[in-house]
């Protein structure tokens, strides 16, 4: 049985509705990369802002856990990532612990690093309560 002409109109048309479908496809997935960089760029910088975050707050809380707290600013840099850190150890003047004999230290912890072109930074400030120094 020989194909009739209403056979040959639907194969052609299938062919253009496929050529169609991809034509929407290629616009969607052109409109649709654009954020979807962006919100893995987001995410990769909120990564690294957590990393940085909780390597200052290890920073803070080691001051003074291994006897004395030393006055003074220390800079390292971690391993194998980008990260790099400042430490520094001052005292802080506060009335109310001269009178006591104890002293104040203002501890702030930096660490940076590089995201693409941009310098990023994460800065952590607190007081350290010492005695006996």
């Amino acid at each position: 049985m020989a194909p009739s002409d209403k056979d040959r109109i639907r194969r052609g048309f299938t062919l253009i509705e496929v050529l169609v479908a991809f034509v929407i496809l290629a616009l969607f997935l052109g409109a649709i990369l654009p954020s979807l960089s962006a919100s893995l760029t987001s995410t990769r910088t909120g990564n690294d802002t957590i990393t940085a975050t909780a390597y200052a707050q290890s920073l803070i809380a080691g001051v003074g856990v291994e006897g004395l707290i030393t006055e003074g600013e220390f800079t390292a840099t971690l391993e194998q990532t980008r990260f790099s850190s400042r430490l520094t150890v001052r005292p802080y003047d506060a009335p109310a612990a001269a009178s006591t004999g104890a002293r104040l230290y203002q501890v702030t912890a930096r660490v940076g690093w590089r995201d693409g072109a941009r310098e990023r930074m994460v800065s952590l400030t607190t007081l350290r309560y010492a005695t006996g120094q």
